[in-house]
């Protein structure tokens, strides 16, 4: 519920870092179609320290602007909390696609490490350690690119279309495409039998609809009945 509900884990530089029960279980969950628990483990690992690398480019970027974060909410549909004035379009855009370019970084750099033969010489253990990780680093690139809030590369449609659409009809239009685009995830979380991917996709599109979508009743009409 966009990290309405948190508890500390963890206090970095005055930054609180914020999860939830079901934050953390999505989190060892995504290890559970591995073949083995060392595999398992390797994923949990990889998508641990992707998003760390994530959430570290984004602070960087805000550093850079002499802004900060005061809190970091990782739940389904994490939150962070800037410190300082709201960013301007260029600075929030940057801002937003910092952490996702550093996991598309992060993919192909492992990627060409592989392709090269490079790694061929490093311990099987330490081959499949960087496999997993590139891997999973091109998961979250892809997630993080997808154009559907409260995703990075929704919250850049969000912006775009605002400016030029204004605050309302640009929320509003970013949420009814990030409603189809969750519903295409749906769909495929149930072909591929993900359900993790599955329940992610139904949990957040509701968010959504809650958050942007959801008719809001009257008040003066509650009061004149």
């Amino acid at each position: 519920m966009y990290g309405d509900r948190s508890f500390q884990i963890v206090e970095l530089f005055g930054n609180s870092v914020r999860t939830n029960v079901e934050g953390i279980l999505i989190m060892l969950a995504t290890g559970l179609a591995a073949g083995s628990w060392i595999e398992g483990a390797l994923v949990v690992g990889s998508f641990a320290v992707g998003t760390g690398l994530h959430l570290a480019c984004h602070w960087a970027v805000a550093l850079g602007f002499g802004k900060g974060i005061e809190r970091m909410v990782l739940t389904r549909a994490g939150v962070i909390d800037y410190t300082g004035a709201p960013p301007g379009f260029a600075e929030g855009i940057l801002r937003t696609l910092a952490g996702p370019s550093m996991n598309a970084l992060s993919a192909g750099i492992g990627y060409a490490l592989l392709a090269s033969g490079a790694a061929d010489a490093w311990h099987p253990f330490a081959q499949t350690a960087l496999a997993t990780f590139s891997v999973c680093s091109l998961i979250l690139t892809a997630i993080n690119f997808l154009p559907a809030i409260p995703f990075d590369g929704g919250l850049v449609l969000q912006s775009v279309l605002s400016r030029f659409l204004g605050d309302s009809r640009g929320r509003t239009l970013a949420a009814w495409i990030s409603l189809a685009l969750l519903g295409a995830m749906a769909a495929l979380g149930a072909w591929l039998i993900q359900p993790i991917l599955l329940y992610l996709a139904i949990t957040i599109g509701y968010d959504n609809w809650r958050k942007h979508l959801r008719p809001v009743a009257d008040p003066a009409a509650i009061v004149s009945r």
